[in-house]
């Protein structure tokens, strides 16, 4: 189903987007990240870090963790590691052409938000290239929070007091989006654009 389709059965203001995989397939190269996340909590927490099985996806596990359990400095301390990180191993993107279609027709009619848990400095390429930053009422980044999604203190950014979550959809393509809307009570919709090419 189109997000067009799906807008139609079940109508949204708040158009909430994913970044990488989602809007576009940002070409980064995140063969040592895992490793490095593990051994960035080892170094001020070895016990935490070995509590966390080293598996896929484990990195943004083991983060929320530490950033949970040592507070807003530690998780800022984190959220600029990985930045620096995608910042040294970023290639460039590939867009997905059918949804900054989308969202260049219909400015109009959604009011869009941007929730990546990629850093500020990594996103803004794509966003000058494509020239999407004024599309966005707001943009949330692994900068803004102390914990990524499928944490949804995102969504506290993001969301207007009064304002019913029937209202927004989270648009994604990973586990952990479907899971961060879930955990911030909204309805997600999945993307799977690379997936296809």
């Amino acid at each position: 189903m189109s997000l067009e389709s799906y807008l139609v059965k079940n109508p949204k203001k708040y158009l909430i987007f994913d970044l990488d995989h989602t809007l576009a397939k940002l070409n980064i190269d995140w063969s040592t990240i895992r490793r490095e996340i593990f051994d960035f909590v080892a170094a001020i927490d070895e016990p935490l870090s070995k509590s966390v099985p080293f598996i896929p996806n484990a990195g943004i596990e083991l983060s929320n963790k530490a950033a949970k359990k040592h507070g807003k400095s530690f998780a800022k301390k984190i959220r600029t590691f990985v930045e620096e990180y995608e910042i040294a191993h970023y290639q460039n993107y590939e867009p997905n052409h059918e949804l900054l279609d989308f969202i260049r027709n219909n400015k109009q009619t959604y009011i869009y938000y941007m929730w990546t848990s990629n850093g500020t400095r990594t996103i803004q390429d794509f966003l000058n290239k494509e020239q999407l930053s004024s599309f966005f009422l707001r943009i949330i980044t692994q900068n803004d929070v102390s914990l990524i999604k499928p944490e949804a203190e995102g969504f506290a950014f993001l969301h207007t007091p009064g304002e019913p979550l029937s209202s927004y959809v989270m648009i994604g393509d990973s586990l952990s989006d479907k899971n961060a809307a879930k955990n911030a009570g909204i309805d997600f919709f999945e993307i799977d654009y690379f997936t296809r090419q």
